[in-house]
């Protein structure tokens, strides 16, 4: 068990006191002492299975930490601290502290919090793969793309779960004709409470093996779904399920990007024109500020083959990155599974957009090459636009 101490300065007494304690309940392994300032970077590397947090140094700076790290963290977050302070140990708690710990009573008090997890389901860590699907703008069909990765995986697997992550569409029960009664804001709002028989009774399943957790549908759920809650939820599906597929919104809301940062793959789906690449371009950035590393990133160009579409290589070299899959556009088929909820994949496996598909799910379960580098889709043979290349050099340099 991998187990982290962090604190404004890890040299205070109180931040070596509860090494000390911690390294006692661990069987002499040495939990690793980081600085808050550089938390959040050394989590992106090392995803431990428990973070104590000393909130005594520095209280405000601690609490505004705990909401960007929580889906960094591959099991419960310690928030140890002083209990004649009610309000910080609700903020603490709120902010996405699994456990308090007094810390006048740190022996008996980290005892009994230690207890109360390990009896906890939710606390179960797993290998479940994530995999987040983002759309570079509307109309890319990374809806379509995601529900028929999920059925795959489903199927391979024998389960899979999907996650919708776009409140108020519920894009994805309609893509598999499901009818959810539950939504990701009743796991949510019941985020204390959250545990192994919450979260599957959440979902529905479909019949192909991927269960689905369903976007808030009522404008005043949506704010329920903060990153502390999401974060504790992506963790228990990882424990839960062997594969994870989230349908993303965006990559500038905080708990959007906690999925994000826990994806072992990021599909970024794009469309060949000159918005979509803009926009690919301006998420990529965004990727980058947010610390996604771009090794886990993929290009997919869904709806290729269309007249004027930009050529492949052109877009490539806008973006400074290979595009590894190309999906064809075959809107009469596409379009007849998704107005019946049916899966292109499951009622028209042979066709070339099924295909294509089936090696983006397949290329996910094989090892990332050695260099990095991702496969190339054969390049189109469209005439480039005319001015494409004034346009580019304008927006791209």
């Amino acid at each position: 068990m991998q187990t982290v101490v962090t604190s404004s300065n890890v040299l205070l007494s109180s931040c070596l006191k509860l090494r000390e304690a911690l390294c006692a309940r661990l069987n002499g392994a040495s939990p690793a002492m980081i600085r808050l300032a550089n938390l959040e970077e050394r989590l992106l590397h090392i995803r431990p299975d428990v973070l104590a947090i000393d909130l005594s140094p520095d209280p405000e700076g601690a609490l505004a930490a705990l909401p960007r790290v929580r889906g960094l963290v591959a099991g419960p977050i310690l928030a140890v601290g002083p209990v004649a302070e009610p309000r910080l140990i609700l903020r603490a708690l709120h902010a996405g502290a699994d456990q308090y710990v007094d810390e006048d009573e740190l022996e008996t008090s980290l005892e009994a919090a230690m207890r109360r997890l390990h009896n906890r389901e939710d606390t179960a860590t797993g290998d479940g793969k994530l995999t987040a699907v983002l759309a570079c703008a509307g109309g890319s069909g990374a809806s379509t793309v995601a529900a028929n990765i999920a059925v795959l995986l489903g199927r391979e697997y024998q389960k899979a779960v999907l996650i919708d992550l776009k409140p108020g569409a519920n894009d994805l029960a309609a893509l598999l004709d499901l009818k959810p009664i539950h939504t990701l804001a009743d796991l949510c709002t019941n985020a204390e409470r959250m545990d192994q028989g919450m979260f599957e009774n959440c979902l529905v399943r479909h019949a192909s093996g991927v269960h689905l957790l369903a976007a808030p549908q009522k404008f005043r759920d949506i704010s329920t779904v903060t990153a502390a809650a999401l974060g504790q939820g992506l963790n228990l599906a990882r424990s839960l399920f062997p594969q994870v597929i989230v349908d993303v919104q965006d990559c500038y809301h905080e708990e959007q990007i906690v999925a994000l940062r826990q994806a072992d793959r990021v599909l970024l789906v794009m469309r060949l024109d000159f918005t979509s690449l803009r926009s690919a371009r301006r998420i990529l950035q965004q990727l980058d500020a947010a610390n996604v590393s771009r090794m886990r990133v993929e290009l997919i160009a869904n709806r290729t083959g269309q007249a004027n579409e930009l050529p492949v290589a052109q877009a490539e070299a806008a973006l400074g990155m290979k595009i590894g899959y190309q999906i064809p556009d075959d809107p009469k088929i596409v379009n007849q599974c998704n107005n019946v909820g049916v899966p292109v994949v499951l009622d028209a496996p042979t066709s070339k957009v099924a295909r294509a598909l089936v090696r983006v799910a397949r290329d996910g379960e094989q090892p990332a090459p050695s260099d990095g580098s991702t496969k190339k889709a054969p390049a189109t043979m469209a005439p480039e636009p005319v001015g494409f290349a004034a346009r580019l050099q304008m927006f791209f340099g």
